[in-house]
């Protein structure tokens, strides 16, 4: 054995031996790898209901298999003892190109797994432009991550490349601060769940309608006279809005009306109850109310409430309520007032 040791030590000792001898570890190293990410971790992931561990898993195996070797190849050099380090550094270079397309490969997979997990089950298109928007940044941010790394190895001083990074960053932000403040803004209505697509809402301006879209910038609005209002993100999330959606879908309908000094409130508040309590689509749990409110110059002032069960419902509510008191009031005898005014003429 000693013989025979003897007999192949020149051969372990040179040079070309040892490197060709590491890149072959590599490769076995990069088979065994792969077969490891395929049959344990790939089994594993099969348990699991999300696409996410079989999206990394994928991503791994791929970065192992370019990676390895190149690391390998970097290995091998050192047998040789070079003088110039331009063979490591371009294998380097290399390395981080194929990291920087395995990260940009994860990035589109990850992003077209929200695309369809996430995005179509939402009503909003913010997401939908949102989501293309966090894919270029994540992706441009990993390219100037890498090309940094790759000037770095050759000896380029980025000090000065960083700086003049960061003036023109911002520079950008300066001149898009109030489409990013929408943006950020509409992320904020998102997450706050504030509003969504298809809630009644009235503005500060006294404007109703329906929520159509809420969109990278702007939230367009659907009034009921057929006309769309388009707000910035930014107005709308410090504005007050009030959501008839929130916190579900029932809403009450008033319709406040008068009746004349000398009549008997019980007896209008039984007759009144009677007439909107027979209307269809109402709530009976709350139930309808008739209320006595105020003593005005010349009349009782009361009020009418019933509940029903979806917003829509209560325009058409108020209308048939007000023509159902009035013409009940006037069925009844009881007298709506008008205004007067009384005059004393000294003689």
């Amino acid at each position: 054995m000693s013989a025979l040791a003897h007999m192949l030590s020149p051969y372990f000792e040179n040079p070309w031996i040892q490197s060709l001898g590491i890149f072959i570890l590599s490769l076995v190293l990069t088979i065994v790898a792969r077969w490891s990410l395929r049959f344990i971790l790939h089994a594993f992931a099969q348990k699991t209901k999300t696409e996410v561990d079989d999206i990394l898993i994928r991503a791994a195996k791929n970065v192992v298999t370019c990676s390895v070797p190149v690391i390998g190849l970097m290995v091998a050099l050192a047998p040789f003892a070079l003088q110039t380090s331009v063979p490591r550094r371009m294998l380097f270079s290399l390395l981080a190109v194929l990291l920087m397309r395995g990260a940009l490969n994860l990035v589109d997979d990850l992003s077209k797994w929200l695309e369809k997990s996430w995005v179509k089950r939402t009503a909003s298109t913010l997401d939908e432009g949102l989501l293309p928007l966090l894919r270029k940044s994540v992706k441009t941010a990993v390219v100037i991550l890498g090309v940094i790394l790759i000037l770095g190895k050759w000896g380029v001083q980025i000090g000065p490349l960083l700086g003049a990074l960061g003036i023109g960053g911002l520079a950008i932000a300066l001149a898009l601060n109030s489409s990013l403040s929408n943006i950020f803004s509409g992320i904020q209505l998102i997450l706050d769940r504030s509003l969504n697509v298809g809630d009644k809402i009235q503005l500060e301006s006294g404007d109703v309608g329906v929520v159509l879209d809420i969109g990278l910038r702007s939230t367009r609005m659907r009034t009921y006279d057929n006309e769309v209002i388009s707000l910035p993100n930014s107005q709308l999330a410090n504005a007050r809005v009030k959501n008839y959606t929130k916190p579900d879908t029932t809403i009450r309908v008033t319709v406040n009306f008068s009746v004349a000094y000398g009549s008997d409130v019980d007896e209008v508040k039984r007759v009144v109850s009677d007439a909107i309590s027979q209307l269809d689509d109402i709530l009976q749990n709350p139930e309808p109310q008739v209320l006595f409110l105020n003593m005005n110059d010349f009349s009782l002032d009361m009020s009418a409430r019933v509940w029903v069960d979806d917003y829509g419902k209560q325009f058409a509510r108020k209308l048939q309520m007000t023509e159902l008191i009035y013409n009940t009031l006037n069925e009844s005898g009881i007298e709506i007032p008008f205004p007067t005014r009384t005059v004393y003429m000294k003689q």
